[in-house]
């Protein structure tokens, strides 16, 4: 693996920063630049493409649910073969949400109350049946969340289904697969978050003036500040080797390499958004300064799939299997 980015993908990271900067971008922009499904268009490499995008988009605090609606929903689609699906939410026509279990740790199963994860202008749910087949149903009432950029909604046990062509049952290997991108993706929402964090409060102790010297003068702002580096860039490499392995590497390896970049950047990302807070001092958590949202933010992407706590758990269980286990 070669950690180092393209001019390609340099690129890839510049559009991606102009289109989350601009306010006035909706998801048909999103669209129109390949975006939605990127990482299913691109074929190998494309998870990298789409953690690049994922992690610019979470720098800006974007509203626009690219995780779920723009990774997520595709890659199911694809693994299912649900071709006219896949094409009319790559151009933006339908959009899904993934539907989670309440507490966000897991797919929803079908037939059970669920919550709707990013889905902001979502048409539909999708939930993977006992037979392993899509199902799209119907959504419920928003629910709240400690993230305030991102959309939940309600899913009821009993949720209509929408009728939409969703392709062939999913396989175990299918939904590795996905899992592994998705986990990557999520962790590089997680590194783009912290490292916004990061640099705004850096930006803030080099201006702030407390005795009449800049705030980042102090020996002991200097070491928080230079620790949080340190965790930010542990986690990229993390990262950006998940998303690679995530279509270079056969199933299982490329999950616990996903599991791993989960589990560094979430608690990566906590930390270094709590030092951010510490930098910042009050006003981090008032209204006047966006530091709170992206704390809030990593909070909720940390949940998603699992925490760092349950992605050991899982390492450790397939680390520690029986020879010629599964």
């Amino acid at each position: 693996m070669d950690a180092r980015l393209t001019d390609e993908q340099r690129l890839l990271q510049q559009v991606a920063g102009e289109i989350a900067a601009d306010a006035s971008a909706g998801w048909t922009a999103l669209a129109g630049a390949g975006f939605v499904g990127l990482h299913v268009q691109a074929g190998p490499g494309g998870a990298v493409a789409a953690a690049l995008v994922a992690e610019r988009f979470a720098a800006a605090l974007t509203p626009m649910p690219y995780v779920g609606a723009g990774v997520w929903t595709p890659a199911l689609l694809a693994a299912a073969g649900a071709g006219e699906a896949q094409a009319a939410v790559e151009e933006g026509r339908l959009r899904f949400a993934p539907v989670l279990r309440p507490d966000l740790s897991a797919p929803a199963r079908d037939g059970e109350e669920g919550v709707a994860f990013d889905a902001e202008g979502a048409d539909a749910g999708l939930v993977i049946a006992s037979d392993g087949r899509l199902r799209a149903v119907a959504l419920g009432e928003p629910a709240r969340g400690a993230d305030l950029t991102r959309t939940l909604r309600r899913v009821p046990a009993d949720a209509p289904e929408q009728r939409f062509p969703l392709g062939r049952p999913l396989t175990a290997r299918d939904r590795i697969r996905t899992e592994a991108v998705v986990l990557a993706v999520l962790a590089a929402d997680l590194l783009g978050t912290a490292q916004r964090a990061l640099d705004d409060a850096v930006a803030h102790i080099r201006e702030r003036r407390q005795f009449g010297v800049p705030v980042g003068s102090f020996q002991a702002v200097q070491h928080l500040a230079s620790h949080a580096a340190v965790l930010v860039e542990g986690a990229r490499s993390a990262m950006r080797h998940a998303a690679w392995a995530a279509t270079e590497l056969p199933e299982d390896e490329a999950l616990l390499a996903a599991r791993q970049a989960k589990a560094a950047c979430s608690t990566a990302a906590r930390d270094v958004a709590e030092t951010a807070v510490q930098l910042f001092g009050g006003i981090a958590l008032t209204w006047e300064h966006p530091t709170h949202l992206r704390l809030r933010r990593i909070l909720l992407s940390r949940a998603v799939l699992g925490d760092e706590s349950a992605q050991y758990r899982a390492i450790a269980d397939r680390r520690l299997a029986p020879a010629g286990g599964d």
